[in-house]
């Protein structure tokens, strides 16, 4: 899981250099998640699985952007997000956070209504890693006792902005989100957990 996660950190680095340009956008997000989360326990000597669960990982939150470029191109994303799970997550009754980067592609097309160029289409894909705080103990896989729960997560979905003036516009997104847990437990029993998270946002993007 280390690995994972400093492989993340290295690619959030890599985008945002790639990237780097005159102009900085700024957004902020409010969304709402519908999720299921899901837990299988196993023998830690043997692997063998003896239990299964099924949670519900509905969430709200918010989460701000950061890209070197304007709503209207190409960009790498820089985004950290905080949430709450209606549920608890089972593991956790304290918020949720993620950092990482999206890639966006934009579609945009001339048209004889001038109205109509405002209308940004876009697609994006993203990798990111996240932790829980919890108020239980927990071992890692590393042997590691830990109140914090990291995951390692994937997103990708689309969405529309609207531009308003060249610098203010607001966007409108649905993405799928995949989180796989690291695993955690005891000397006696190994807890594994994923999300699998549909979200939709609502926000505001301000270019300088």
């Amino acid at each position: 899981m280390t690995k994972m996660l400093c492989l993340s950190v290295a690619s959030v680095l890599l985008f945002s250099v790639q990237q780097a340009s005159a102009e900085l956008t700024v957004g902020l997000d409010l969304f709402q998640d519908s999720g299921d989360r899901d837990m299988s326990t196993s023998y830690s000597s043997s692997g063998n699985e003896f239990d299964s669960s099924n949670f519900t990982a509905d969430s709200s939150g918010y989460r701000l952007r950061f890209a070197f470029a304007s709503i209207k191109e190409n960009r790498a994303e820089l985004y950290f997000s905080q949430y709450d799970v209606d549920d608890n997550g089972q593991f956790n009754d304290k918020e949720e956070w993620e950092i990482g980067v999206n890639y966006i592609v934009t579609f945009l097309k001339q048209h004889t209504n001038p109205s109509l160029d405002a209308i940004i289409p876009f697609l994006k894909v993203g990798l990111g890693i996240g932790q829980a705080d919890t108020d239980m103990k927990f071992i890692t896989g590393f042997g590691d006792t830990t109140d914090n729960i990291n995951n390692i997560h994937l997103n990708f979905g689309g969405g529309i902005s609207y531009s308003f003036t060249d610098n203010i516009a607001v966007t409108g997104s649905i993405e799928y989100i995949y989180r796989n847990w690291e695993d955690i437990g005891n000397d006696f029993v190994t807890i594994d957990t994923t999300d699998s998270v549909f979200r939709v946002g609502i926000g505001i993007d301000v270019s300088f």
